[in-house]
C-alpha cells in the first residue's frame, strides 16, 4: 500500500531528535501490504503500521483512530479481525496500530496497562509511546488534531482507559471492547466492584487527567459471556468514566450527566447474538457515554472477520463493535479541553450541537 517507514527517536521530554527511514520488517501482515514502522521512546522500541485510504493520501485533516489489540495478539491480527480497515476506507479515516515492546512481548503481549499499571502515565510507559505514535501520525499525514479517537480490545481496552486518564487532550474519544476501566485491576475488577471502589477510579482517573482535565466520552463493548475478563468489568468501566465525566462536569459547574439513561434491546437474528445498547447523553443525538451488552458472546471482538484465520478473536454474529464505534467517535471532536458534539445533517456536514 505504499506505506514508508519511520523511526523517530524521542528524549525523555518527548522532542523529536531524528526521523530516518527504516526498514519493512518480514511477516504476514507485512506481506498483505502494510509496512511497519519504528518508534523509540525513551529506551524501547515499538513498532505500528498505518491504514491510510487509497486516494486520500494528500487531503488534510483526516480523522485519526488508534487500534489497540489484546494480549497474544499482533497488530496485523487485531487488523484482519476487527475490518476496521474497510470502515475507513468507506468512511474517509486513518487506522494507527500499535504494537507492543520487547518487554511486553515477554509478559504474554500485553500492554503494561494491565501487568504494571504503576508504570503507565503522561509521557511514560506504554501509553506515553502510544501517544508518541499518535503525534507522529497526526503530523506525517496531517491528520485533523481535533478528531482522533482511540479504542482497544482486553488488554488494549484496559490500556485505552490508560490513555483516557493521560491524554484527554489528545483524544476526543475513547472506546473499551471486552476490557475494563481505568486502574479496575487496583479498584475492583477483576473482583467485583463497589460504589466505592468505582469512585475510586473515577477519582484516580480525574487525578491523572491533572491540567488537562476534559470530558472523555466513551464507548464501550462487553459480551455478558465473556470468560477472559467478566462482564462486569465492562459494566464497571462505562460506570467509572461516566462517574469521572460527572466530575469534571462539577468542577466545570455544568449539570451532571442525567440518572435516566436510554436503553434500547436488539434481537437476535438468523442466529446473530441479541444485544442491548444503554447510553448517557447530555443533548439528544449525542451519547457521551454507550454500553455494548452483547448476549452470549464471549471474549471476542463484536462483529468482527468471519476468516477463519480471525476465528481467536473476532465473533461475527455480534453487532459490527467497528461500526458502530466509528459512529459514536465521529460525532465528537476536541476542542481545547472540551469534548463538542457535532451532529450530522442529511447533507452528511457537521454542525455542533
Amino acid at each position: 500500500m505504499g506505506r514508508r517507514s519511520v523511526l523517530i527517536t524521542l528524549t525523555a521530554c518527548g522532542a523529536v531528535l531524528a526521523a530516518v527511514v527504516g526498514i519493512t520488517l518480514a511477516g504476514s501482515f507485512a506481506g498483505n501490504g502494510y509496512r511497519f514502522h519504528r518508534l523509540r521512546f525513551r529506551r524501547d522500541t515499538y513498532r505500528y503500521v498505518v491504514y491510510v485510504p487509497s486516494g486520500r493520501r494528500s487531503g488534510p485533516g483526516m480523522p485519526l483512530v488508534v487500534l489497540l489489540h489484546g494480549c497474544t495478539m499482533t497488530a496485523g491480527e487485531e487488523a484482519a479481525a476487527t475490518g476496521y480497515d474497510q470502515i475507513a476506507a468507506a468512511r474517509g479515516f486513518v487506522v494507527l496500530y500499535p504494537d507492543v515492546d520487547a518487554v511486553d512481548r515477554a509478559n504474554g503481549g500485553c500492554w503494561k496497562g494491565i501487568w504494571d499499571p504503576g508504570a503507565e502515565g503522561h509521557d511514560r510507559g506504554d501509553a506515553g509511546a502510544i501517544a508518541a505514535m499518535t503525534r507522529a501520525v497526526i503530523a506525517r499525514w496531517r491528520i485533523d488534531p481535533s478528531r482522533v479517537y482511540a479504542i482497544g480490545i482486553s488488554a488494549g481496552g484496559v490500556e485505552t482507559s490508560m490513555l483516557g486518564a493521560a491524554y484527554p487532550d489528545l483524544y476526543a474519544a475513547i472506546g473499551i471492547h471486552s476490557g475494563a476501566g481505568y486502574l479496575a485491576g487496583e479498584h475492583g475488577c477483576p473482583a467485583r466492584g463497589s460504589a466505592s471502589s468505582i469512585g475510586a477510579s473515577a477519582r484516580a482517573a480525574l487525578a491523572a487527567m491533572g491540567s488537562r482535565a476534559g470530558v472523555m466520552p466513551v464507548i464501550v463493548f462487553h459480551g455478558d459471556r465473556d470468560g477472559t475478563i467478566p462482564y462486569r468489568c465492562g459494566q464497571q468501566a462505562l460506570a467509572q468514566w461516566v462517574a469521572t465525566d460527572d466530575l469534571v462536569l462539577h468542577r466545570e459547574h455544568r449539570a451532571p450527566l442525567p440518572s435516566i439513561q436510554a436503553d434500547s434491546s436488539h434481537p437476535g437474528v438468523d442466529g446473530e447474538h441479541a444485544y442491548d445498547v444503554l447510553s448517557y447523553a447530555e443533548t439528544a443525538g449525542c451519547p457521551i457515554a454507550q454500553l455494548w451488552s452483547i448476549h452470549g458472546m464471549g471474549h471476542y471482538w463484536s462483529g468482527g472477520s468471519a476468516d477463519p484465520a480471525s476465528a481467536p478473536y473476532s465473533d461475527p454474529l455480534g453487532p459490527n463493535a467497528s461500526a458502530a464505534s466509528w459512529a459514536f467517535f465521529s460525532h465528537w471532536q476536541r476542542s481545547g479541553r472540551a469534548a463538542v458534539c457535532a451532529r450530522r445533517t442529511a447533507d452528511g456536514n457537521r454542525t455542533p450541537a
